[in-house]
Order: structure tokens, then sequence, then C-alpha cells
């Protein structure tokens, strides 16, 4: 690699950092602080998005806010060959935040939220349980975050 693409990828890191910790920043507000002009800018980020360097841009929310103050983390337990297609039954859920293939006795880590323990309850028994392949889950609900990103940071 250039010492040239280094440097370049070096700038894009920057750019994308800002993006993470303010995505209402304008491209001159980033270019001022990078040392590039608002179309440079808009250029970089463009190409990034292009090549799925930036995936979407999002708002954090409050989940307090959003009536979904319980959190929980679910261990799910796959049998057969439902496992690879779990994934996409679970995609359209707006309780499960993040869903992770693991290693381990699980084969998926759900991170979800839901308004209270009853919603959980629903969500675990008549949601996850009834998905093909599932044999078992377990969940640890949340009781305080001392750290909760959303984004990278160094």
């Amino acid at each position: 690699m250039t010492g040239q693409n280094i440097e370049s990828n070096k700038l894009d890191r920057i750019i994308a950092k800002l993006i993470m910790q303010d995505s209402t920043l304008t491209n001159n507000q980033i270019g001022e602080k990078v040392g590039l002009s608002s179309s440079a800018t808009n250029e970089r980020i463009r190409k990034m998005k292009k090549d799925g360097s930036i995936k979407r841009f999002a708002t954090i929310i409050d989940s307090k806010f959003m009536n979904m103050e319980l959190g929980a983390f679910i261990s799910i337990w796959m049998e057969g060959d439902n496992d690879a297609e779990f994934p996409k039954y679970i995609m359209n859920n707006e309780n499960i935040l993040e869903c992770h293939r693991v290693t381990g006795e699980a084969s998926y880590l759900l991170k979800v939220r839901c308004e209270n323990t009853k919603a959980l309850d629903n969500l675990t028994t008549n949601f996850l349980k009834k998905q093909p392949g599932v044999t078992k889950t377990i969940t640890q609900i949340i009781l305080s975050s001392d750290k909760e990103e959303s984004f990278i940071v160094s």
C-alpha cells in the first residue's frame, strides 16, 4: 500500500469517527475539522457509502422514550438445518436489536429491548421459541449498563 493510500485511509477513518459521533455534522463542518473542502468531504463520504464502509446513518434514541426500557440478552440453541435460516425469521422484529452467531453451546446471541417483562415473555414464548429449529433459549435481563456504545471510538 502506498503512503498516499495509507494517509487517505487515515483521513477516511477520521471522517467516519466524526460522523459516528455526530451524524448531523455538515460536510463543511467535517471538512473544517480535517482540512478539506465541503465538496472533497462529500466525495469521500459518497465513496465510503458506495464501498460499504459506511453502512447507514442512524439516530440513537433513548430506550425510555421509545417505551423499551427492559433490555436482555437471549441465547438461542438450534437443531437441524434451520440454523442458517434463523436470522431471516427474526430480522424484522423491532424488539431484536442485534443477532450474532456465536461459538460455544448456543447458536445465536440476541440483544433485545422490550417494554416490560410481559413483553419479553411474549417475545421468547410466542415468537422465538416458535421459530423453526429453536430448541432452547436462555434469557439474561440487563440490570444496568456501565458502557453502551453504538460507535467505534479509539
